[in-house]
């Protein structure tokens, strides 16, 4: 490691090299031979051209050593969110027991609004979870000739044969992976192919992304033997599909499917709440069926986005796939004067162990949440962590529609401190 003088030195000459255009900003490792130093000079170079002062962006526990290549490139720094958090009672397959889930987020009133949900539902018993289906997707896209060898190419990959082919060529690819199914479509000379695939502990998508166009390279040539010569257009199709709203998803699932559910007893509701079960059930209708139908949305759910962003940034998990677990529905109903509420969320995809989760505070908080999956080969910490965001998302969920009914929801964003 070198000296404090000997960093400063390789710094000064990297911040000289950038200014002078010697080199380009992503290259600097090559003249630091460190990252850490890279991502100072880098952040320095910024600040003397935009005549600006990072402070806070430079501080972080964060090694870049570490994280460069792996989580960043062209890393400057850090930004933090603050983290807040409830203790929920979960009584899941995975999960069992009172646990802290954290909220990272800057939206005021969004983690007391949770702890509201969560006090809730820990006096009604707590949080019942399950999950209904497990397995990260992958499409990727062949192009045929004609109709003709799409569909005997398709009639080969739906045979015995076929999937033995390309179940063997999963668990060649990696030993953590396992092929889940096999979903086929085509438009004619394009023939999709949708891969589900058992990932352990990690979210998975890389892996996957890998093992799919390995498999589908072997499918290729199997096919070539058989005299259907096809041309490997795409390594994502789309159909996946991953970081966009679709239909798929929410009907066949990808990642984890999960149901969260509980029942609130008439007493508790007016003691939180001041609203009986009727018109929450009312308000869940109204809002998260009419209103959503009319503005075609394929979400019907209050504002599980919320919680399922803030949980991601907590845990290290990959931000943008809350597009794909927002497509979640609530059922609400009033069971006499008590209240039935769940969310059923068919594509949370989550992981525990790898990417993002080896970032410093998300390792941290997976393991104070107990789901930290280094070691994990079945699972099952991810599905606990499935299980526990499902039920924060549950809590959330039931604080914004009482709140709605009991029209609270102005009032509290207006005590917000300006």
């Amino acid at each position: 490691m070198p000296k404090e003088q000997d960093k400063e030195a390789i710094i000064a000459k990297a911040l000289s090299m950038l200014e002078k255009g010697e080199i380009k900003p992503y290259r600097l490792e090559e003249v630091t031979h460190d990252e850490g130093l890279a991502t100072e000079a880098r952040r320095r170079y910024i600040e003397r051209k935009r005549n600006v002062k990072l402070v806070h962006v430079s501080r972080s526990s964060i090694d870049f050593n570490d994280a460069t290549n792996r989580n960043i490139e062209n890393a400057i720094g850090a930004v933090q969110v603050p983290v807040g958090y409830a203790e929920i009672l979960v009584n899941g397959t995975y999960l069992s027991g009172t646990t802290p889930i954290f909220l990272a987020t800057t939206e005021g009133k969004l983690v007391a609004g949770v702890n509201r949900g969560v006090a809730v539902l820990n006096k009604s018993g707590g949080v019942t979870t399950r999950i209904i289906n497990t397995g990260m997707t992958r499409s990727v896209i062949l192009e045929f000739h004609s109709i003709a060898d799409s569909v005997k190419a398709l009639e080969y990959i739906n045979s015995e044969e076929g999937r033995e082919l390309i179940g063997n060529a999963f668990k060649e690819s990696s030993k953590r992976l396992s092929l889940a199914g096999i979903d086929t479509f085509t438009t004619g000379r394009l023939l999709f192919l949708r891969y589900s695939a058992n990932t352990e502990a990690a979210m998975g998508m890389n892996m996957v992304t890998i093992a799919s166009t390995n498999v589908t390279k072997k499918v290729i040539e199997a096919l070539a033997k058989k005299g259907i010569n096809a041309v490997f257009l795409s390594e994502s199709g789309n159909m996946c599909a991953d970081k966009k709203p679709s239909a798929i998803n929410v009907i066949k699932g990808r990642g984890i499917s999960v149901v969260a559910e509980a029942v609130v007893k008439k007493e508790v509701l007016q003691e939180y709440f001041n609203v009986d079960a009727k018109k929450i059930e009312e308000v869940n209708y109204a809002k998260n069926y009419i209103g959503s139908s009319l503005a075609g949305s394929l979400a019907h759910n209050a504002h599980i986005a919320n919680i399922l962003a803030a949980t991601f940034i907590a845990y290290g998990q990959d931000v943008a796939q809350i597009v794909d677990g927002v497509n979640a529905i609530d059922d609400v109903r009033a069971l006499g004067n008590d209240l039935y509420i769940s969310v059923y969320i068919p594509s949370l995809e989550v992981g525990t162990y790898g990417g993002g989760t080896h970032r410093e505070t998300a390792k941290e908080l997976l393991i104070a949440s107990g789901v930290y999956g280094e070691g994990d080969e079945k699972g099952v910490t991810k599905y606990g962590l499935a299980e526990l965001i499902a039920a924060g998302v549950l809590a959330g969920e039931l604080n914004l529609l009482a709140a709605e009914a009991g029209q609270e929801l102005s009032s509290a964003h207006a005590s917000l401190r300006k």
